[in-house]
């Protein structure tokens, strides 16, 4: 779950997204953990039910045991079984065993006694707990000689020790209960508690994903919304802008004639601001056309080698054995022409360089073009392929956003990220091409 809104946040999402984002995830965090501190409640609360239940038959028990013992018509230890009491005993404070009917142990450990001892509770009504182990209820109460012959047991039997003790001197009370339902209930409850926080832990993560999903759905929505836009202004920008264009040519073409050379240096402005214009209003369109065009094989060896050979600053190319990428060629030299150029102007000593590898067993290749510059700046991570959005003073914005649609349209990816020790990469990521065999996947 942590990988999914990880991806979505850095591929869709602004600071401010991925703000409300982590408010969201906080807020069901937050109902999450308070879901389960009330089941943990209410699980303990039934497991609270138990134990007085428990206690409360022991205490039956004990009234039981007492009866059978003193009936000497009844057959005490059928009686007690019908009433799923497994043992009874009275033991001396030393453990020994004074008396006993059913299935008790020989001897009772001192630390069972002492913890007898220290409960407040265990003089007047006894004290009822669960042994694991045994899987058996286990009672205890204090209880002093002359309770014990009351209730109709004979202690002349007893040790002279133990028999010569006075009446005032306490013993130990033991009744054994079959623990099995017991048992079950608890197992139960604790699995019912497993079950719903399993439930509970799917349930957020649904809930989670779905919200994920829905942002998601949004800004793709949105982004074609904005795309819908960006292709009704670009047509009628196209219209509009390209026809008084022509009509500037002409007349520059004119005032260079009528003028004789006089404003060379006027023209040449005005000369170059229009094509920068109209290569806009280019740019735009093409952004707007089928980004995937005439894909064919395209040897990167030659293609970087002629492309960078237009470029009057240096730029150094490193590449191993040949291959070749599936891509249109002209959209391929539009992409990749813009990123060296980026590249170049990103500061005074960019020390542009591309770099090629492959990963063979992906069937992939990977292009980078690096450089030394002034590097991204800070908060235009999430925005450097929305259109028109640029960080140069005569930039237009466009050129990212169309490569970035170019290289999808081949199921690539392209992503900007800063360099080690300064600068920026642009890395593509792209299938091989088709033709060269010694490339084909392995």
């Amino acid at each position: 779950m942590n990988k999914l809104v990880k991806n979505f946040s850095r591929k869709n999402d602004t600071k401010e997204g991925r703000g409300d984002l982590a408010l969201a995830g906080f807020g069901f965090l937050v109902a999450y953990l308070a879901l389960f501190i009330l089941l943990v409640f209410f699980v303990s609360a039934l497991q609270d039910r138990e134990d007085l239940m428990m206690q409360n038959n022991a205490e039956k028990a004990f009234n039981t045991a007492i009866f059978s013992i003193q009936d000497s018509e009844v057959n005490a230890m059928k009686a007690l079984k019908e009433n799923g009491i497994l043992g009874v005993g009275i033991y001396s404070q030393l453990g020994s065993k004074i008396f006993s009917e059913g299935d008790v142990p020989l001897f009772l450990p001192l630390d069972f006694i002492n913890d007898a001892k220290n409960w407040e509770d265990v003089k007047t009504q006894g004290k009822a707990q669960f042994n694991s182990k045994t899987k058996k209820v286990e009672y205890v109460r204090m209880i002093d000689r002359a309770a014990i012959s009351s209730y109709g047991i004979n202690l002349t039997s007893l040790e002279p020790t133990l028999s010569s003790l006075p009446s005032i001197f306490s013993d130990v009370l033991y009744i054994a209960l079959d623990g099995t339902a017991y048992h079950q209930r608890i197992m139960q409850m604790r699995l019912l508690l497993l079950l719903a926080l399993v439930f509970l832990t799917l349930l957020f993560l649904f809930i989670l994903h779905i919200y994920i999903s829905n942002r998601k759905y949004r800004q793709t929505l949105e982004r074609q919304r904005s795309l819908v836009n960006l292709g009704q202004a670009a047509r009628t920008l196209t219209h509009e802008i390209k026809n008084p264009l022509s009509a500037i040519a002409i007349q520059v073409a004119i005032l260079r004639y009528q003028t004789g050379g006089q404003y060379t240096s006027n023209l040449d402005i005005i000369e170059t601001e229009t094509k920068r214009v109209t290569d806009l209003t280019d740019k735009v369109s093409e952004f707007l056309h089928n980004p995937k065009g005439n894909p064919k094989d395209i040897p990167l060896r030659a293609f970087f080698s002629d492309l960078i050979g237009k470029f009057s600053q240096q730029i150094d190319f490193y590449i191993g054995e040949d291959c070749t990428i599936w891509f249109d060629p002209d959209r391929a030299r539009s992409v990749f022409e813009n990123l060296m150029k980026n590249a170049l102007e990103s500061g005074p000593d960019p020390q542009v360089e591309v770099v090629i590898s492959q990963e063979k067993k992906k069937n992939m290749v990977v292009i980078e073009v690096k450089d030394r510059g002034t590097g991204l700046p800070v908060g235009a991570e999430d925005k450097i392929f929305n259109p028109f959005f640029t960080t140069k003073e005569k930039g237009s914005g466009i050129g990212l956003a169309i490569s970035s649609q170019f290289v999808k349209a081949q199921q690539g990816t392209l992503t900007l990220f800063p360099r080690e020790g300064g600068g920026t990469v642009a890395r593509v990521v792209l299938h091989k091409g088709r033709s060269l065999p010694s490339f084909t996947e392995e």
